[in-house]
């Protein structure tokens, strides 16, 4: 009777070493390397819209959960440096490549036609307010900071990104040429 006790404690003491070592594996190797504060942020803003058809809709549905009403302008420019966020950066990576593949390149170019609708809808302030923004030394190094993350990227998923980052490079030169 004690001997099946026994090991029975034993067994259920190894298997749960075992699940806290998964756990910690699981850890290290997949949250460990996002910011789990923006992760969280971005999870929840696309679970809120992934069941959305079209593709600029299911995009702006979440803009609006991760950011608040893009009828607001400081929301939009959030929003526009936030892909310059490195933390954010890594964020989207994970949502990218963790969403259903038919939906991936659809989802990319709705983000870089987001771009395109913020840049050519910007007015004089909003252009002079993220030209500010954008030449101050905070806004230079996170410029270098999100160039460094980017290019620490796997170059298919860089590959992929192409429509957002020419979007995003053509939006800084109008709004630096603006000034």
């Amino acid at each position: 009777m004690k001997t099946s006790k026994t090991k029975w404690f034993f067994w259920a003491g190894l298997s749960g070493l075992a699940a806290i070592a998964v756990a910690g594996c699981v850890w290290v190797r997949i949250l460990h390397h996002y910011p789990p504060r923006e992760l969280m942020k971005d999870i929840r803003a696309g679970i809120a819209a992934r069941q959305i058809k079209d593709p600029h809709e299911r995009y702006r549905t979440y803009l609006e959960h991760r950011y608040g009403s893009m009828s607001d302008p400081a929301n939009r420019q959030k929003v526009f440096l936030d892909f310059f966020n490195k933390e954010h950066i890594r964020a989207l990576q994970f949502l990218v490549k963790h969403s259903p593949p038919d939906q991936r390149r659809a989802n990319i170019q709705a983000s870089a036609d987001w771009i395109a609708e913020y840049r050519a809808s910007m007015g004089s302030q909003e252009r002079a307010a993220l030209s500010a923004q954008l030449q101050c030394a905070e806004g230079r190094t996170m410029l270098r900071q999100a160039l460094a993350q980017y290019n620490s990227q796997d170059v298919y998923y860089r590959g992929g990104t192409v429509p957002v980052i020419s979007q995003l490079l053509t939006t800084i030169r109008e709004v630096e040429n603006s000034r």
